[in-house]
């Protein structure tokens, strides 16, 4: 009788395990980490190579139509690394993650990594829509960038550092749009 409970229980343990993988909006993975390491590869592949073509055809075609200078922020981007190696790992812990709401199903990951190569230190951001309902040609990076790696994302009065401040715009709105402009960070001088 025990015997037969216990796996009753069980059985009814699994049923519920499969059951809540429904819950999951329709393309969610629910593995915003694995998605943001393989993304960051691509994106570490085409430094160490130099490959603005390759680093281009990570970005969404809607992405792409719409930045203010693409291939200049691609060559701005590729310059910060040298040659050869580029190790990398996430900062913070984990990426972050926005999703759905009444608009339609809209996977957001964004990330940021410490970045080495060649002995320098970059931090590196990225924004990367995964799943696009309302919008399948955004799909892709939005936004990517890169500057010397620093300690402290404040400068000393408190405020955010220009590249944190760039990299903090890129959340859904309630329409599940992106907010700020896509394309790659380039420094105002």
């Amino acid at each position: 009788m025990m015997r037969r409970v216990l796996g009753l229980g069980v059985g009814l343990a699994c049923v519920a395990l499969l059951s809540s993988c429904a819950l999951l909006p329709p393309g969610s993975s629910g593995n915003e980490q694995q998605q943001a390491d393989t993304q960051m590869q691509h994106i570490a592949d085409a430094a160490k190579n130099h490959d603005a073509a390759a680093l281009k055809a990570l970005f969404s075609a809607r992405a792409r139509e719409k930045a203010i200078d693409l291939d200049g922020g691609l060559t701005y981007f590729l310059s910060a690394f040298p040659s050869g190696h580029v190790t990398w790992k996430i900062e913070g812990g984990a990426p972050g993650a926005a999703e759905v709401n009444e608009h339609g199903y809209t996977e957001e990951v964004y990330a940021n990594y410490e970045v080495s190569a060649n002995g320098k230190k970059f931090d590196l951001y990225f924004a990367d829509l995964t799943v696009n309902a309302n919008d399948p040609k955004n799909v892709g990076l939005y936004a990517l960038g890169v500057t010397p790696h620093t300690a402290h994302p404040f400068t000393a009065s408190g405020g955010k550092k220009p590249f944190d401040l760039w990299a903090s715009q890129f959340e859904l709105d309630d329409n599940n749009v992106v907010k700020g402009d896509p394309g790659v960070y380039i420094p105002k001088k």
